[in-house]
């Protein structure tokens, strides 16, 4: 018995461009959350410029925006004032 024609290889080709077209998607929204928020900041994350944090966030996607978040909001790139005693 033959595969109906709307269950063949053309299914699975349009699942896998979805797939591909939301991940371009969701990586140029990382790099334009990682851009704006370098930007904001007067010393970007490890002292990189924010074009340097949107490369690579093109090249490494979701994961550069997560090492990129836990470094904004970790005390790695923050220097403290020593006002000890």
């Amino acid at each position: 018995m033959e595969q109906p024609p709307f269950l063949g290889g053309g299914l699975a080709t349009t699942w896998n461009s979805a797939f591909w077209i939301i991940r371009v998607v969701v990586i140029l929204a990382c790099a334009y959350f990682v851009y704006h928020s370098a930007i904001r900041r007067k010393r970007a994350a490890l002292n990189i410029g924010p074009y340097w944090w949107v490369l690579f966030t093109l090249v490494g996607g979701i994961w550069t925006l997560l090492i990129y978040w836990l470094m904004e909001h970790s005390t790695l790139s923050v220097e403290r004032d020593s006002d000890g005693p």
